[in-house]
């Protein structure tokens, strides 16, 4: 999530997709990537502007997935064995603050499992401060909401549900800010 808007932050995010896939391929550390991504893209970015990123391995045979944070809204990880949801925090510095001494101090690799049924969702803040016509935000609980009523429909179940949620909260209200959903299911 890029902050700004317009030509400027499409072109950052644009930059940062590009980096980013050059990088993944050769390492195994998601914080290695995004030290590397902060190293490249550091002096291009404007002063005022940041990128907050999520980034995760997922390796096939196994329930532990290996994830970094770099300012990013902290992902929610539902329980399937109890339907709890609780936010996963790693500690992270949004990509272009710094050129890399506090960015690789405070950004580091952080391990989940993952148990059958529980689901990691991934969000933008376009969902959480989307606003109705009274301007009252979305919020936390209609997230958290929406994903126990739907997790046993899988990943499909909670992106259908959030987003159908969401559009029937704000109305004929424009969004304010992109809105971005990524959730990912373990069988």
């Amino acid at each position: 999530d890029v902050s700004g808007k317009g030509i400027p932050a499409s072109l950052i995010m644009a930059m940062a997709r590009s980096v980013l896939r050059s990088q993944a391929p050769h390492q195994r550390s998601p914080a290695e990537v995004l030290s590397r991504v902060n190293e490249q893209l550091y002096p291009d970015i404007k002063e005022d502007m940041f990128i907050s990123m999520a980034y995760v391995i997922l390796e096939r045979d196994s329930s532990t997935l290996k994830l970094c944070r770099a300012g990013h809204d902290a992902p929610l990880h539902f329980h399937a064995h109890d339907r709890s949801v609780t936010k996963v925090k790693p500690s992270g510095m949004a990509v272009g603050i710094d050129s890399g001494g506090a960015f690789n101090r405070v950004t580091g690799d952080f391990s989940l499992t993952l148990e059958p049924g529980d689901c990691l969702i991934f969000y933008t803040d376009g969902i959480t401060e989307a606003v109705d016509v009274a301007g009252e935000e979305f919020g936390m609980e209609r997230v958290i909401a929406a994903i126990q009523a739907s997790a046993t429909e899988g990943a499909a179940g909670i992106l259908t549900r959030l987003t159908d949620d969401l559009r029937a909260f704000i109305g004929n209200q424009p969004l304010i800010d992109d809105v971005t959903l990524i959730v990912i299911r373990k069988k």
